[in-house]
């Protein structure tokens, strides 16, 4: 498995404020670090050219030029590559279908509550460790699960089942080659129980892939492993 790394962030808005709240957010979420502030279309440029963030988060009104010209600048081949989630005030359609045709991976309204960003980033971070896990599909099915995670709507998810355990989970998996619930209990810190309830959600999602495996004497035991 490749070696988990920090999904570096860059933060662009025009209202320090602003910034200031969004990366006491960002860096609270486990495995985002900001390592960029801009407040100008061309700060965040220059800042995307010099610290090659993996994601930035783009708001639509600067006050040198729109945010769309942004995003549409990151795309330019001479820009290290960043995916973008756009954080606006802004609720037209024309503008949200503009943002996605610039790339936007996903769009939050401001203002944006902690628990909306913390979400999204954990969607976007378990969409990475999928298209890092292995160098081709073998199916549309996997495919399939790399958008979902990106979007799925939190009220789907059970009451019982958390985002940043999830994650923790997800995190752990991508460590070992499979793991047991007994295993994965050991390795996060819960109990048992709880570590098939996630194993088995995640299952259900089609994000992880469980296998029976057997001994020589007993039940078989059932060993999960990232799809």
């Amino acid at each position: 498995m490749p070696e988990l790394r920090d999904i570096t962030v860059l933060i662009v808005d025009d209202d320090p404020v602003v910034t200031a709240a969004l990366q006491a957010q960002v860096n609270r979420v486990l495995g985002f670090r900001v390592v960029g502030i801009a407040h100008t279309g061309h700060a965040a440029l220059a800042a995307a050219g010099r610290f090659a963030p993996r994601l930035v988060l783009l708001d639509l009104h600067l006050p040198d030029m729109p945010g769309l010209e942004v995003a549409h600048r990151l795309r330019r081949p001479e820009q290290p590559p960043a995916d973008i989630i756009v954080i606006s005030g802004r609720k037209e359609t024309a503008t949200v279908r503009a943002a996605i045709q610039r790339g936007a991976l996903n769009y939050l309204v401001k203002p944006t509550r902690a628990g909306t960003l913390e979400q999204a980033l954990l969607r976007y971070a378990l969409s990475v460790r999928q298209l890092e896990s292995e160098p081709r599909f073998t199916d549309q099915q996997e495919i399939d699960n790399i958008f979902r995670s990106l979007h799925l709507d939190a009220g789907t998810r059970p009451k019982s089942i958390s985002a940043a355990t999830e994650q923790r989970v997800l995190d752990a998996l991508a460590d070992v080659e499979d793991a047991s619930a007994d295993e994965l209990a050991a390795m996060i810190g819960v109990s048992r129980a709880t570590a098939r309830r996630y194993l088995e959600h995640l299952a259900e999602r089609g994000l992880l892939e469980g296998r029976p495996k057997y001994g020589t004497t007993g039940r078989p035991q059932n060993r999960y492993r990232i799809r």
